[in-house]
């Protein structure tokens, strides 16, 4: 729930708390419905900006403080913590700007996005990853996914920081119990971990959502028709706390078997290249690319020639190829190409190409236009 009326008798006490150690912080909305924590927004009135407190919940004893470490790096793409503090022994918070476009779920909710926002906020996502992972910082998010990534201006910021923990001497960091969906395979089991390479695989799930892939929060469309016989059974015969324990085993053995993901479910016009760069990201640990500048060097291969698909209203719109504007337009269930000057705001039909399937269409499309 999103109040911008804010009742600060009514707020929980662990904000109150929080207000109570910034009284140059003035707010004006509360946000509740984050799975492990809340947020406030208001006006900071010295440092003059729209800012953000994000209080988090964690275990007892658990290392807490990252968003401190955090506030130590300074890069474009990892969203500037201006301050955090601890306030008691299960829950910390942290200030950090205000996005004006809000998260990443949110953004690909309400627009449509082409292939080359796709690959620049993919590359940011991972741009600022290097900065985390860097010698010296040896940082790993551990939590990647749309919500905890925010977009201000089309830049990507990475947030939410309070999974966020340093590598040991091994490398390797405590696994994340947070966000299933976006578990790597090495974050299960009595020997879980995390590692950069964990971290480049949920960047690569972020990536097959930003470039199309479907991918649902409910978690019982995962399950098999054998699945859903034994999720029955344990209905019948246990509570609640069996049944989500059940649900997840199911989603491990998926994400182990790396079937987790519909690569089908990805647009025909996200070129083959790409799409196996995503797929080398979300491989299991010790096949994907070991660390993001791997990653990258992969994208920057594929972004000369790359095709500036979008999605709109009126069917997939190829946008400035050599000048020129495409549209496979539908009517009737016939498709056509539509074609015009870039920035002309006007498409004609265009005889040059077939009519008829939508496959057929595309396919005499990127034959004649060569593109990949």
């Amino acid at each position: 729930m999103i109040s911008t009326t804010v009742d600060l008798a009514g707020l929980p006490k662990e904000a109150q708390q929080a207000l109570s150690q910034f009284p140059e912080f003035v707010i004006s909305s509360f946000n509740d419905s984050g799975a492990n924590g809340f947020v406030m927004m208001g006006r900071h009135q010295v440092l003059n900006k729209d800012v953000a407190i994000k209080i988090y919940y964690h275990d007892k004893g658990q290392v807490d403080q990252e968003p401190a470490l955090v506030s130590r790096v300074l890069h474009d793409n990892v969203l500037k913590v201006y301050d955090a503090r601890k306030l008691d022994d299960t829950c910390s918070y942290y200030m950090m700007p205000v996005a004006n476009e809000g998260d990443l779920a949110g953004f690909l909710d309400k627009y449509f996005i082409s292939l080359h926002l796709s690959h620049k906020l993919l590359c940011q996502l991972l741009s600022g990853l290097s900065a985390l992972h860097a010698p010296g910082i040896s940082l790993v998010h551990r939590d990647l996914k749309p919500e905890n990534l925010l977009i201000h201006d089309d830049i990507l910021s990475i947030a939410d920081f309070g999974s966020v923990r340093r590598l040991g001497e091994d490398g390797r960091a405590p696994a994340s119990r947070h966000s299933i969906l976006y578990r790597p395979p090495e974050a299960f089991g009595d020997d879980a971990f995390f590692d950069s390479s964990s971290d480049v695989y949920q960047a690569g799930m972020v990536g097959y959502l930003l470039f199309g892939g479907k991918l649902t929060n409910d978690l019982l469309k995962y399950l098999t028709v054998k699945d859903l016989l034994g999720l029955a059974e344990v209905r019948r015969t246990g509570g609640q706390f069996e049944e989500s324990r059940f649900v997840d085993e199911c989603l491990e053995r998926r994400i182990k078997k790396n079937t987790l993901l519909d690569w089908s479910s990805l647009p025909c016009y996200v070129p083959a290249s790409l799409a196996k760069i995503l797929k080398n990201a979300t491989k299991a640990h010790g096949q994907r690319y070991p660390s993001v500048s791997e990653f990258l060097a992969a994208l920057a291969r594929v972004k000369k020639g790359l095709p500036d698909w979008i999605d709109t209203v009126d069917g997939p719109m190829l946008c400035n190829w050599k000048k020129l504007d495409y549209l496979i337009s539908e009517n009737k269930g016939v498709y056509c190409i539509k074609k015009g000057k870039t920035g002309g705001g006007s498409l004609r039909n265009s005889n040059s190409f077939l009519a008829g399937e939508f496959s057929d269409v595309f396919e005499d499309l990127k034959v004649k236009l060569g593109f990949p």
